[in-house]
């Protein structure tokens, strides 16, 4: 099964409660062989924001350039791959509705990536279920 992993569903598995805020399911998922764990570019400079700023710890590493390294090196490790944003994910994302309360250009792009690849996407947004009468075929971690 190829699946897109969300931002939070990476903070969990490099954060500091190094994925306890991952639901069993989710957890079968990523720890399938089958799998293939995917991850947009966009995440992984999310991500990288979230270390910068002290939102995401990843354990064992006070300084910053350690946090991220390792953290790349984790993701690495259990096989996520990083997807770039390419034109067609980019006309998806034109034809997604602006909802009033879900407005992050990164988000809607998340989702564009995984509705244009066909390719389920997992997070914990719960607000990401709009998206599947737009095709979003969506796998939320529910803690």
């Amino acid at each position: 099964m190829r699946v897109y992993l969300d931002t939070n569903i990476l903070a969990f598995i490099v954060g500091q409660d190094r994925g306890s805020s991952i639901s069993d399911d989710v957890k079968g998922i990523i720890k399938d062989y089958e799998s293939l764990l995917l991850s947009s570019c966009v995440c992984y400079g999310e991500l990288m924001h979230l270390i910068q700023i002290g939102k995401v710890h990843v354990p064992g590493c006070k300084d910053i350039r350690r946090a991220t390294d390792e953290a790349l090196r984790r993701l690495d490790e259990i096989g996520v791959s990083m997807v770039p944003v390419t034109m067609n994910h980019i006309r998806t994302l034109i034809d997604l509705p602006l909802y009033d309360d879900h407005r992050d250009p990164n988000d809607r792009l998340i989702v564009a990536q995984a509705i244009s690849d066909r390719i389920p996407l997992v997070s914990s947004d719960g607000k990401f279920t709009r998206y599947e009468r737009y095709g979003l075929d969506f796998i939320q971690n529910r803690r």
